[in-house]
């Protein structure tokens, strides 16, 4: 596919994107804060907030990609964008005139859960419509840098209004962001793709299962989703512990907590930034595989270090922000490159069900590993887990 403009495109809707992520961001953040201080830190509510926030889109999520399948995935991200400022905008008006309800605010969460089912497929599926294969990897690296940047900045602009104003401040924000987001979608031109001459539409679940069969029957996307989805249910939990580990392990405070925060959130910026230059050079499968290995080791090395040594520690926790860009990035390039683009709004949302629905088995066991062993000892288990995945990646072939 031949697109002059392709780049000026992308700079166009990562521009309303970033608006939309960094608002969002911050709100889930003052959400989550002001939960825990209305209700004094209630472990129930707090854990019926994170269950708002993930489970919608991994129950959904096979359902929402097989609808953006069928319809035009601009117009998916339009929707999934308003029905976030709606639901800001409700809250808003319900905190503002009345007062404020626990429940109303888990809805919500709710509301942003099942809308961000829609987006993110319909988003990921459009990239192949707008640039050729060789530019995938590329592409993504871009996604990544934008993420990662909103979700440093979101907390602290969310942070900053809640310090000077209030919740409801916040949350319209959150409006401002989706009207900017879509605005600038609404001049993007999106080609739609056209079913086959003869094919005809069949039920949801017919549809659904097509894009499950699109990974099933296609070996090596089968190999590295098993992969990336093992490598994501010992990854994310870890963004919880990397404070334990300080305090635990190192011996050391809050502010020490927060470097480590900061150099691990540079880390993920500069592996995006990376794959946003070089990406489209090397191989995707070996960047995968390099990536897991250079997280594996990281992370490893961290659970040995012995606690004088807390700036090898900090060094490690960079590393493993880097990496982690190096294989999810190459795995959506290879995705978009390997699937047909039909289907691929199917097939990122199972793609991303079964990482969201993997991830509390994996808090559930690293729970249980630092419970019998010790933190570091976790880190170093899980280091080694994700070397060995990371063999398995490179064979995937």
């Amino acid at each position: 596919m031949e697109n002059k403009n392709w780049k000026r495109k992308f700079i166009a809707i990562f521009t309303g994107q970033f608006f939309s992520l960094l608002s969002s961001a911050a709100v889930q953040f003052s959400i989550i804060w002001w939960l825990t201080d209305t209700t004094d830190g209630s472990p129930l509510v707090l854990t019926l907030a994170g269950l708002a926030g993930f489970l919608p889109q991994a129950l959904v999520g096979p359902f929402a990609g097989t609808i953006t399948d069928r319809y035009s995935r601009k117009l998916m991200m339009i929707l999934a964008d308003t029905t976030v400022a709606l639901g800001s905008l409700t809250l808003f008006i319900t905190m503002y005139f009345y007062e404020p309800s626990i429940l109303l605010v888990l809805f919500v969460l709710v509301i942003r859960s099942l809308a961000t089912a829609f987006h993110m497929p319909a988003m990921q599926a459009s990239i192949p419509l707008l640039a050729r294969k060789e530019h995938l990897t590329k592409v993504a690296g871009w996604g990544q840098t934008i993420s990662s940047i909103s979700n440093i900045a979101g907390p602290a602009v969310g942070m900053s209004l809640l310090a000077m104003s209030s919740l409801e401040w916040v949350l319209m924000l959150d409006v401002l962001g989706a009207v900017i987001a879509s605005s600038i979608l609404l001049f993007i031109h999106i080609p739609r793709v056209l079913r086959k001459e003869g094919e005809v539409s069949s039920g949801i679940i017919t549809e659904m299962k097509e894009g499950y069969h699109a990974i099933v029957k296609h070996p090596v996307v089968l190999k590295l989703t098993i992969t990336i989805t093992i490598v994501a249910m010992l990854y994310i939990p870890l963004g919880t512990y990397f404070p334990l580990m300080t305090r635990n392990h190192f011996e050391r405070g809050v502010v020490e907590a927060g470097i480590v925060e900061v150099i691990f959130a540079i880390g993920l910026i500069v592996g995006g930034a990376l794959l946003g230059v070089i990406g489209d050079r090397f191989d995707k499968i070996k960047t995968m595989a390099s990536g897991m290995l250079l997280m594996g080791i990281a992370l490893f090395l961290s659970g040995i270090v012995p606690p004088s040594l807390f700036l090898v520690f900090l060094m490690m926790a960079g590393l493993v922000g880097l990496s982690g860009p190096l294989f999810s990035a190459p795995f959506y390039a290879l995705i978009q490159t390997e699937i047909q683009p039909h289907l691929l709004g199917r097939v990122f949302s199972f793609v991303t069900s079964l990482s969201l629905l993997a991830t509390p088995i994996g808090y559930a066991v690293a729970g249980v590993l630092i419970e019998l062993t010790s933190v570091a000892t976790l880190f170093s288990i899980i280091g080694i887990l994700i070397m060995i995945n990371a063999v398995i990646t490179r064979k995937a072939k």
